[in-house]
């Protein structure tokens, strides 16, 4: 049996942004790492999507969006 897409999209450029969308006004979630980096998780409830984002100085880096925080969380690097 194939294995099912998971949905996530990964940015292929980095942009950072001051602030969040408006648009991502659902739940988020705030990831912090080992070595004590962030990143934040937001959700845009129109289309069912969450963003990963990275907490950077001066703003947030877009990493990946989804269809589920669970599809997110394999690309934040929790030991380092």
């Amino acid at each position: 049996m194939p294995k099912k897409d998971s949905g996530v999209t990964k940015e292929k450029t980095s942009k950072i942004v001051k602030k969040i969308s408006a648009s991502e006004c659902g739940t988020g979630v705030l990831c912090t790492t080992r070595s004590g980096k962030q990143y934040q998780i937001s959700q845009n409830p129109e289309k069912k999507k969450h963003t990963l984002w990275r907490i950077v100085d001066g703003g947030y880096e877009k990493i990946a969006t989804g269809d589920s925080p669970y599809d997110l969380y394999p690309l934040i690097d929790w030991d380092k």
